[in-house]
């Protein structure tokens, strides 16, 4: 079932009041970039038939000591896959804390889904910001070299910070996510990522418009083939789609 776009612009609405609300607490809190992971969570559930057992744990119910590892304070329920926001995992080289986690109980991680928003800085430090989300590719990829992993990644048009004036490269920053997505198969090199969507969007306007990127970077089949992956690597552990 392809993304909700729909669905998404009214998420990127909600994101731009938020921002314009307080941009330093909106960025500080997490407030803005955790309205795009509830975003991400229910694509990522609807993209899943609603008969296949998944079990949503809402951040609420996580668990999340300070200079701990974070985890459910729920009840896992082990005939399904475990849905979670803010989860912590074991890198090749130290902790990261990942934003989507479908993961299961005695198998680990299954799909991971990381995010980020560039609201300030928007005409410079991608290159950095780039260099840091292929170390994380590499991590995880060597600690779980089975596992679907995907990153979405949000860049304004301009920046709507009050006094700023600032344009992203968004050619530049296209370019440089094409070429870290499409890993084809998990003995691939761990520097890409199954899947990569980027969300190049116009918060000037009235509603937020999202603009048009790649046939490969695009939101609206990101979580269908995040999916997809995964069954072709699990045969006999087959994620029911919905349709």
């Amino acid at each position: 079932m392809p993304a909700n776009i729909e669905s998404l612009l009214t998420c990127m609405a909600t994101m731009k009041e938020d921002y314009v609300r307080s941009p330093n607490a909106s960025v500080r809190s997490s407030s803005f970039i955790y309205i795009l992971h509830q975003y991400c969570i229910a694509q990522l559930r609807q993209a899943i038939s609603p008969e296949f057992g998944v079990q949503v744990i809402p951040l609420a119910d996580m668990n999340r000591p300070v200079n701990s590892t974070n985890y459910p304070r729920v009840r896992i329920d082990p005939e399904k896959l475990q849905l979670m926001q803010e989860v912590a995992l074991f890198g090749s080289h130290k902790n990261k804390n990942t934003d989507i986690v479908l993961s299961h109980f005695s198998n680990g991680p299954q799909i991971i889904i990381g995010i980020r928003s560039q609201m300030s800085s928007v005409g410079k430090n991608i290159e950095n910001y780039y260099e840091g989300i292929i170390g994380e590719c590499i991590s995880l990829h060597d600690r779980f070299p089975m596992a679907v992993i995907g990153y979405v990644y949000l860049l304004p048009t301009c920046s709507i910070k009050p006094g700023v004036d600032e344009v992203p490269d968004l050619e530049k920053a296209e370019r440089l996510f094409s070429k870290i997505t499409s890993r084809p198969d998990w003995r691939s090199a761990h520097d890409k990522y199954e899947h990569f969507a980027f969300l190049k969007v116009d918060f000037t306007t009235p509603t937020p418009t999202l603009l048009p990127t790649l046939p490969e970077l695009e939101i609206g089949s990101f979580f269908d083939k995040l999916i997809e992956t995964y069954n072709d690597r699990n045969v006999f552990n087959q994620i029911e789609r919905s349709v």
